[in-house]
């Protein structure tokens, strides 16, 4: 760098000056242009607050001064704020807008100066405040100063647009920090206890989604608008939150977020909204307009991402989406928008004309947590001392948010920082009781709304779409057409608290998605507890055919049959031994898929259809099981094979985890039946019937299968094993006398791996009984029945 002559900071070679060097510099400019103030009074910052609406924000004028070649800087004379600097580097010209723009810095710092100055080190314009007008020539003197000052009032709040403006220009860093902090604030305000499901956000619970490192891909690489499409409750809302958290501190990206999941105004009045609400800038939805055009033509950075939350097809807000998409953007403007089905807001109401949006626009799927998804949930909870138990990756449940929150909400943190906590590998009952716990807390009708939902979609005997079925099969939907009156006014009422959402399924039909899914369950389970109770009248099979056909048709079934069967024997202060003899009887069966048709849900939400061959080779097909594509083989290795009538062995499952008895003493405990008579399944009882990964499967010398050690809590009836033992251990003699007489091999490796979960306990004395049970029982019995086998 140059200095030239004499003091050199600003002589006419000088073509950079230091960050370190601006504040003097900028004094030795004050001097020259404000004669008629002591130069001693003199005091220039670098950094100062400006309120923006409610908040104080520190602001770094100095920041862009190596990159652009401009600061920002306060100007202080015997202590009191004198005026804003605008100093530009030499080679920038000079431009009325820049004195707007110090203008618009003046009116939000919280002592307003009397002065706006712009300089380029060649050229120095001092203009007032209040105006931007140049200094009245009267303006000299000894009384210089307090005339100056005496200006400030000028500056009404009434008359700020000019300000605003400025502020949320490309020209300006202000917006920036505006469109964040509003981003931050509605994030915390949708942001509740894990226990309140009302709120899309669980405090504490943030973990990294594969479509949150998709769309910064996306917007990278020039995608002007990315659609997030997935069902309720997958996790569309908690992406976005994942995007702000990623995008805040971004040189590149600033995010404004707009919740757009309740009716009412569009988009551009929400916006404006949000401005008068947080910001005190009072905006028209036209003003917005101009502002995000005006916005997307910079050259900038960062850019803006305007992410709309929950967009409803035909809404207001997808209209003026669609209206700006129609009058074009630039690329320092981007979308991110989620809704339930991307195509309802890409096409016309026909769904098959193209919109303005569809061409500029990228999907993504939000589905079910993939494996490395489940581990960042793993690593999300870990600090707070909460782990899951091995094998919680095999649960398919556990790879819907919703149900890792709620399951999340029923485990406690331990107080004790020495203490750890742990979350059962497969879904419980506790999962119930706590849901159970939370309605009540929830007070008011909604357990009553809710329990008339339950009655009447228990009551549904109308024929769904094969897209519903599947939807069903995989969430608590319901079908608004099952609805009395009594329950569509309940669910009229729960929409309106936010617990329910009631939409149009591309089924066809209209539904009602609950927000709350585990208060659904809780009273499904109750009303199902009263019907069955009413056919016992007609005997112990028409009963259980009643809950075994209602557990069949709703997500998490299981959970509910045996919820039902619990609160059945509360009422009746007694087990329905002869229902529970008859699901004992009622046998599982594996079998290979040849010749069998079968049904999936693809990424759209439709289904589509696959046909197997007489060797078990798969090809898609359509409805009727005509092939539509080459037989291929599954997978290298074992016949491909399905589960059936698993639902009654996966209720006894759940119910083993509860002590229960028949009897008056020790050998007549009925869970001690469960385990020893389901335990010799020769395969995994697994939700749903779905066959484990197979590097999860344990293979007995080619007689049966079950989980692995290191996955084996996935299963229910393992589980139970392991929370008996966990919970009795030194009280086990009958339980394991059951299960020498069973002499079943499934059943022992069951309970090996039961004890070998427990081998690191920090129960004092539970790890050398294990040990030792092992050594002396297990060990044995398995000698006994494998033979050579066993090694």
């Amino acid at each position: 760098m140059s200095r030239g002559t004499g003091r050199g900071y600003y002589s006419s070679v000088m073509t950079f000056v230091p960050e370190a060097q601006l504040q003097a510099y900028a004094l030795a400019l004050l001097r020259k242009e404000l004669k008629h103030l002591s130069p001693g009074d003199f005091q220039v910052e670098k950094r100062f607050k400006l309120r923006i609406g409610h908040h104080e924000d520190d602001y770094d004028g100095a920041a862009l001064w190596e990159a652009e070649g401009r600061a920002d800087l306060l100007v202080l004379h015997g202590k009191r704020p004198l005026a804003l600097f605008e100093l530009k580097r030499e080679d920038k010209t000079l431009s009325e807008d820049h004195v707007g723009q110090g203008r618009s810095y003046a009116a939000q710092l919280l002592d307003r100066p009397p002065l706006v100055i712009v300089s380029n080190g060649k050229e120095t314009w001092v203009r007032q405040a209040s105006n931007g007008e140049p200094l009245d020539p009267g303006l000299d003197g000894a009384d210089f100063a307090e005339k100056l000052f005496s200006n400030i009032g000028k500056v009404a709040a009434s008359n700020l647009a000019w300000a605003i403006e400025m502020l949320m220009g490309p020209e300006t860093t202000i917006w920036v920090e505006a469109v964040r902090a509003r981003t931050d604030a509605l994030i915390e305000q949708l942001t509740g206890d894990p226990d309140d499901a009302r709120l899309p956000y669980g405090r504490d619970l943030l973990f990294g989604r594969r479509a949150t490192v998709d769309i910064l891909s996306m917007l990278n690489d020039g995608a002007k608008a990315v659609v997030l499409e997935g069902a309720p409750l997958s996790g569309k809302s908690n992406v976005l939150r994942d995007l702000a958290r990623l995008t805040r501190s971004s040189p590149d990206w600033a995010m404004l977020m707009i919740n757009a999941a309740t009716a009412g105004a569009g988009l551009f009045q929400r916006i404006a909204n949000l401005f008068e609400a947080t910001l005190e800038w009072s905006l028209s939805p036209q003003e917005v307009r101009t502002w995000l055009r005006r916005m997307s033509k910079s050259n900038r950075k960062p850019a803006l991402i305007l992410a709309v939350d929950g967009v409803a097809p035909g809404s207001a807000v997808a209209s003026d989406l669609e209206e700006l998409a129609e009058t074009g953007f630039g690329d320092a403007l981007r979308l991110v928008l989620s809704t339930d089905r991307a195509d309802t807001i890409l096409r016309g109401a026909n769904g098959r004309t193209p919109g303005a949006l569809e061409p500029v626009a990228k999907v993504i799927e939000v589905d079910l947590l993939d494996d490395q998804e489940f581990q960042y949930v793993r690593e999300a909870i870990a600090p707070a001392r909460l782990f899951f138990y091995g094998g919680a990756e095999l649960s398919q449940e556990y790879r819907r948010p919703w149900v890792l929150r709620a399951a999340l909400a029923a485990g406690s943190i331990p107080d004790d920082e020495d203490i750890a906590a742990f979350i059962p590998a497969s879904m419980g009952l506790k999962f119930v009781q706590t849901a159970r716990q939370h309605l009540s807390k929830v007070g008011g009708d909604t357990a009553r709304l809710f329990r008339l939902l339950a009655r009447d979609a228990l009551a549904d005997g109308g024929e769904v779409s094969d897209a519903l079925a599947l939807t069903q099969a995989n969430a608590l939907v319901v079908r608004r057409d099952a609805f009395g009156p009594a329950s569509d006014a309940a669910a009229t009422a729960l929409a309106a608290q936010g617990w329910v959402k009631c939409s149009r399924h591309h089924g066809g039909e209209d539904i009602v998605v609950i927000r709350a899914p585990e208060f659904l369950v809780s009273e499904l389970a109750s009303e199902l507890a009263t019907r069955v109770s009413e056919r016992l009248a007609d005997g112990a099979e028409t009963a259980a055919t009643e809950l075994l056909w209602q557990s069949q048709r709703f997500f998490l079934g299981d959970l509910i049959g045996a919820c039902a069967i619990v609160d059945l024997a509360a009422r009746q202060r007694a087990l329905p031994l002869e229902l529970l003899a008859f699901l004992m009887n009622f046998f599982p069966e594996a079998e290979t898929m040849a010749g069998k048709l079968v049904s999936a849900e693809g990424e759209d939400g439709r289904p589509f259809y696959m046909v197997f061959d007489e060797k078990g080779w798969a090809a898609l097909a359509d409805a009727n099981g005509n092939p539509l594509s080459p037989f291929e083989r599954v997978d290298e290795g074992d016949e491909a094979r399905s589960y059936k009538d698993m639902i009654a062995w996966m209720i006894l499952s759940q119910l083993a985890r509860l002590r229960s008895a028949f009897g008056d003493s020790d050998g007549d405990r009925f869970d001690f039946e469960i385990i020893t008579h389901l335990g010799q399944c020769g395969f995994p009882l697994v939700n749903g019937g779905r066959t484990p990964m197979r590097h999860a499967i344990e293979d007995l010398g080619g007689t049966a299968t079950v989980l692995d050690p290191g996955h084996a809590l996935a299963e229910p009836l393992t589980a139970a094993i392991h929370k008996l033992i966990a919970e009795e251990w030194p009280s086990l003699d009958p339980f394991f006398e059951k299960v020498r007489e069973a002499n079943a091999l499934p059943l022992t490796v069951r309970v090996q791996h039961a004890l070998l979960a427990l081998r690191n306990s920090a129960a004092p004395g539970l790890p050398a009984w294990v040990e030792a049970k092992l050594e002396d029982f297990i060990f044995p019995l398995r000698q006994e029945q494998q033979g050579a086998g066993f090694l």
